[in-house]
């Protein structure tokens, strides 16, 4: 029996915890080193699109993501002053037609149903990454606390602000996009219900700007996430706290159905969005990076999780391939990810643009259909499971 190599996660977030739980389907065990003194993500809405839902489903974790998941069957978008309905994207085909439905999520139940399985002695809390040091077999790890660990294998989950990355490649100098999000959690029950009506998830377009409200945990909780151009720079990061009153004077006029979700809101946080330069810099020899310490990517194709989720499941099924090799393992990792994550990249910032130029006197009817399962269908109809050795075929629209 070939020895499987001994294995190291930096990052105890999602994409840390899906490559521990695809590593597991394939015989490997992890041990996972979390800067946190608890498993937690900011609480908030995610969306994981169909082939990602395949992935979790490879992983294993098909009951727990379907007990926590909410499944829209559409969503309905709205002129954000009129409330003029534009466009319906009707999800109801998605199973039929990608395998597996788009689903949302708060963010700690997806965590949760990740972390469920994993072994508790694998996962070390209050572990923060300060150092590492690459050797001819295997890499060392400093931690904070004091803590050293050697591993053939280390696997960077640690984000957007990764040591790892900064390790082996210095500052990537992100740069301000000129766009800020909003976000809010409400108890369902605060909300109207013909505000989310009739499919349970509703974006509102405005010159500028959107927005987006949509149930979760059934309709126990409405998530709002926003999007708008300013002139103000705002700091990046999750979990910024915001001002409920300047949120509202974001989105002047507001339809009735979106003043009454606006208006009952008490808490909110606010970032701002930042790009990176796509590139091929996602590990080397023995270290790995995945997810945002990999590829950080805009918000707007909904695809941050779906991708990390695709990088675990690939991941494992090339060290799986190539046991005795896992750095040839990781450079053909790379080789069939970069070109698929980077399509995704650019349609992720391009979306934006065509959602802030629209135009209410417009009567275009491709106006709202940026986001349409038509326009998805290259993201969504990708089979990462059957298709993880191979090099994915181009988008058609860049």
């Amino acid at each position: 029996m070939t020895k499987a190599p001994s294995i190291a996660i930096v990052g105890g977030g999602l994409a840390g915890l899906a490559t521990a739980a695809a590593l597991a389907q394939f015989g490997f065990e992890a041990e996972i080193f979390e800067g946190a003194q608890s498993l937690g993500e900011i609480g908030a809405g995610i969306n994981v699109s169909p082939q990602a839902i395949q992935v979790l489903r490879a992983i294993g974790l098909g009951d727990k993501i379907t007990a926590a998941a909410n499944v829209a069957p559409g969503v309905l978008t709205r002129d954000m002053h009129s409330g003029a309905p534009l466009d319906y994207r009707d999800q109801t085909s998605a199973v039929a037609r990608f395998g597996a439905p788009l689903c949302t999520f708060h963010r700690a139940d997806l965590l949760d149903a990740l972390a469920r399985d994993i072994v508790p002695g694998h996962v070390h809390l209050d572990h923060r990454l300060i150092g590492l040091e690459e050797r001819r077999s295997r890499v060392e790890l400093s931690f904070a606390n004091g803590v050293r660990h050697g591993a053939e294998l280390l696997i960077a989950a640690d984000g957007v602000h990764s040591l790892v990355r900064r390790t082996l490649y210095g500052h990537d100098d992100p740069t301000y996009t000129g766009q800020m999000v909003w976000r809010a959690l409400l108890p369902g029950g605060d909300v109207p219900a013909d505000v989310l009506e009739p499919s349970g998830h509703i974006q509102w377009l405005g010159s500028g700007r959107h927005f987006y409200g949509y149930y979760l945990r059934g309709r126990d909780v409405v998530n709002i996430v926003t999007q708008e151009d300013t002139d103000q720079w705002v700091e990046e990061g999750w979990s910024i706290p915001g001002d409920s009153d300047e949120m509202r004077e974001s989105f002047p006029n507001p339809e009735p159905r979106l003043g009454a979700l606006l208006s009952a809101v008490t808490q909110c946080s606010k970032w701002g969005l930042f790009t990176r330069p796509l590139t091929d810099n996602w590990g080397r020899d023995r270290i790995q990076l995945i997810g945002d310490a990999a590829h950080a990517m805009l918000p707007n194709a909904g695809q941050g999780a779906a991708q990390a989720f695709e990088d675990a499941y690939i991941l494992a099924r090339w060290l799986a391939a190539m046991p005795r090799d896992p750095a040839e393992a990781t450079k053909n990792f790379r080789r069939v990810r970069i070109p698929r994550v980077h399509g995704i990249q650019r349609r992720a910032s391009a979306i934006v643009r065509t959602k802030h130029d629209y135009d209410p006197q417009a009567r275009s009817a491709s106006r709202a259909k940026i986001d349409a399962v038509d326009a998805m269908a290259w993201i969504w109809g990708y089979d990462p499971v059957s298709a993880w050795d191979k090099l994915p075929t181009a988008p058609a629209v860049d």
